[in-house]
């Protein structure tokens, strides 16, 4: 299982899934890697690759990364503001339930900022970034892998299997890999293999935001990334494409599906009328988001149960696949990006110095599943206290003005708490510390 290459047998590394995931975990190899001595493949399921999806958002700890990566300085011309160390505003958090909303509180992180980026953007520049020697292979499907002790062996629909030295798997929340992974290494995590619903379905659309300037030129939303909370709800939008637009998810959840699976398909057009009956009661101005959109989409929202490893052997899950979590932190995508660099900077050194490959996914389940898997409990967390549903919170509507500013200063410290993991798990620190490993 050792890392060897050579002038005629470079390392082969085969990535399942060309979403943001799999296309960084390409792009850090090819950086990392000499040319010549990688043979880096990518396998998708899809026809084409379509540059599709609605807002996406990256904080501050990741922007390094695509420096790294060589993109920086390409997606920064998307974003609403340049990225810097200031004291900035990653969320203002309102509680929006009733026909007057009532500031909770401003939350502020020193050198920590949501920067909010259409995921088309994103996935253009990365595709862009490609170089020639990274091959992108359409419509294959993968059936199932075989793993011996110098390779892996990719059985498709409909084509010739492959060979790789290492099998990534960045084919999402519903992995075919995971699937496998978990059958033949994690037998007693079945409950992994299919994603969790805990009943949320969230309603998202792109706003044109001369619509919302219309009726309200001082709209909060054309302006700051807001959070509004509310009793079993909660929404969060932002300003995205130089401001010309405003994205917005509404989430709401039937509690009675609490970790249930669900059947059927996971995004759909939605019914604009349902979804203001769902949220009826609430402020206008927030409403006003919902009511300028043309067109919304729901989209059913699932998570994993955690597994206790990401990769062994020669098998490596990364992104959704290995820890698909709730969006409420806006942290799924930059975890992905995170596995991809320390998984190709592990990679980098294992060819390098001839390292056995089964150290490497040791040294990258070690360092990323513990903060992968702990982001993905506050995202859960989180969903709780935004919702009132987190112990403590449960009387708030009916609590008199000093017992709610108590409450506001309460949910204000929960809230910062949830996001500890930013100065625990520093990004340069969790490479140095994965490096180290293969010492």
């Amino acid at each position: 299982m050792v890392a060897t290459t050579s002038a005629s047998k470079p390392f082969r590394v085969a990535i399942i899934g060309a979403g943001i995931g799999g296309l960084a975990t390409a792009i850090a190899l090819a950086r990392l890697i000499p040319e010549g001595a990688v043979m880096i493949d990518i396998y998708e399921q899809a026809r084409e690759i379509k540059e599709i999806g609605a807002g996406i958002a990256f904080w501050t700890r990741t922007w390094p990364i695509f420096r790294r990566l060589g993109i920086f300085e390409e997606l920064e011309k998307h974003l609403e503001r340049k990225i810097d160390n200031e004291k900035t505003l990653p969320w203002k958090v309102i509680k929006s339930d009733k026909a007057q909303w009532d500031d909770i509180f401003e939350f502020y992180k020193t050198g920590q900022c949501m920067h909010p980026i259409h995921r088309a953007a994103v996935q253009k520049t990365m595709l862009d970034a490609l170089p020639p020697s990274v091959q992108v292979h359409l419509s294959y499907s993968l059936l199932s892998y075989d793993e011996s002790e110098d390779h892996v062996t990719l059985n498709f629909e409909g084509y010739p299997s492959h060979e790789c030295d290492i099998l990534v798997a960045a084919d999402g929340i519903k992995s075919c890999v995971r699937a496998q992974f978990i059958s033949k290494r994690l037998p007693d995590q079945q409950r992994s293999i299919n994603p969790v619903w805990g009943g949320t379905t969230a309603y998202r659309s792109l706003v044109d935001a001369d619509k919302i300037k219309q009726k309200f030129p001082e709209h909060i939303a054309l302006s700051k990334i807001m959070m509004y909370a509310g009793q079993g709800k909660f929404a969060v939008s932002y300003p995205i494409m130089q401001g010309r637009f405003i994205a917005f998810s509404a989430l709401s959840t039937d509690y009675s599906k609490k970790d249930t699976t669900f059947d059927g398909p996971t995004s759909n057009e939605a019914d604009k009328d349902y979804i203001l009956s769902l949220f009826s009661g609430w402020s206008e101005e927030f409403l006003s988001l919902i009511k300028s959109a043309d067109t919304c989409f729901q989209w059913t929202i699932q998570y994993l149960s955690p597994l206790r490893s990401f990769a062994v052997g020669r098998v490596a899950l990364l992104g959704d696949a290995a820890h698909a979590m709730m969006p409420t932190m806006g942290s799924g995508a930059g975890q992905a990006i995170e596995d991809a660099y320390i998984l190709a900077q592990l990679l980098s050194k294992a060819v390098e110095d001839n390292i056995p490959i089964h150290r490497v996914t040791d040294a990258y389940t070690k360092t990323r599943q513990p903060l992968a898997n702990l982001v993905l409990q506050k995202s859960y967390d989180l969903a709780q206290l935004i919702t009132f549903r987190k112990q403590g919170y449960e009387g708030i509507d009916d609590a008199d003005q000093e017992t709610m500013k108590q409450l506001f200063r309460q949910f204000a410290l929960d809230f910062e708490q949830l996001f500890d993991w930013w100065e625990m798990y520093p990004i340069e620190a969790e490479v140095e510390k994965a490096l180290n490993m293969l010492l």
